[in-house]
């Protein structure tokens, strides 16, 4: 008997670290490790209780056309390997992907995400209790004139060891790190009426070139995501640029996009929406981080005076009839 429960005790400990071992999509990361990440900084997504297109979307598996299976709140993860100053770190993909953009130029199918970067408290990287979220990164009009993705420090979001909350915009599914900063971005974006979205499993898409979990509609042309899952959202100089600022604030990803956005966007223009200056072309919003829960204090009185006066400037330059700017964290109409 005493031999039996020593060959069966063996087995049970040989089968847990092969589980522990198994590496699906081939990046270095056990899948174990990976889904237990995954689920632990999966963010919270707020979205509009009026959104067109509901929620985010479940693809239907095993096919190489993305089509959305029904609109419940599914995220996608990615858990990717990388070297931060000569670290070890991980980055965090999530991923809502909707069934259609319902804006001004509104389009079938919507990718978009935000990210996670992880550096390690303790020696053992297998073990998911010592990754720490360093950074966010929440996505909003990637790769166009209107890109207001924004860069933060995990701690200001009080989102170091989960997910962090994100406001996403209605109709046109951008990702913002608060409320207010929605109301501050580019191409018409409010965030009203909202709601925490299901938490759902999260399900790992795996890398290119080794999808996991049926994903294969991945590659498919008829969306950017294959740009998305293949780069780095926490670039060097977009850390430097972060760190460089005061502990509150939040930084644009791509400051050199906005000029250009204050040039072309009123309050009713083309491309849809209006750009409201801040304090720099490095910051997105002086913010002060509220000690009793995940979301972010508001911006300073001065602050939205000076967000006013260069929201009507660039109206009346432009000849545009604007609404009004919303207060902090107050929803907007959208146009």
């Amino acid at each position: 008997m005493r031999s039996l429960l020593l060959a069966c005790a063996s087995l049970a400990i040989f089968l847990s670290s092969h589980a522990q071992a198994i590496d699906s999509d081939h990046d270095g990361l056990s899948d174990t490790l990976e889904t237990a990440l995954l689920q632990q900084f999966a963010p919270t997504l707020m979205v509009s209780t009026g959104d067109c297109s509901v929620l985010p979307a479940r693809f239907i598996p095993g096919i190489a056309i993305p089509i959305p299976e029904v609109d419940n709140g599914t995220l996608y993860g990615q858990a990717t390997p990388r070297r931060v100053h000569g670290q070890n770190a991980i980055e965090l993909h999530f991923y809502h992907l909707w069934r259609r953009d319902c804006g001004r130029l509104g389009h079938a199918l919507d990718t978009e995400h935000v990210a996670a970067l992880l550096l390690p408290e303790g020696k053992q990287h297998d073990d998911p209790t010592t990754w720490k979220a360093k950074f966010w990164y929440a996505a909003a009009h990637e790769d166009t004139v209107c890109d207001a993705s924004q860069v933060i420090r995990a701690s200001t979001l009080h989102a170091e060891h989960d997910g962090a909350l994100i406001w996403v915009s209605d109709g046109k599914h951008a990702s913002f790190l608060n409320a207010e900063l929605c109301n501050r971005g580019c191409g018409g974006d409010v965030c009203r009426n909202s709601y925490a979205a299901p938490r759902l499993p999260v399900v790992n898409l795996g890398e290119p070139g080794a999808v996991t979990n049926g994903a294969i509609w991945m590659t498919s042309t008829q969306w950017p995501l294959m740009d998305k899952v293949s780069r780095t959202d926490f670039t060097d100089t977009r850390l430097q640029r972060l760190l460089r600022l005061p502990a509150t604030d939040v930084a644009w990803a791509n400051p050199e996009k906005r000029p250009a956005q204050g040039a072309i966007l009123g309050g009713n223009a083309a491309i849809d929406g209006a750009l409201t200056g801040a304090r720099s072309t490095d910051t997105a919003i002086a913010i002060a981080g509220n000690h009793t829960g995940s979301a972010l204090g508001t911006a300073t009185h001065a602050t939205g005076h000076a967000l006013s006066r260069s929201f009507h400037a660039v109206g009346k330059a432009l000849g545009a009839s604007s609404p009004e700017p919303a207060a902090a964290n107050e929803p907007t109409k959208k146009q």
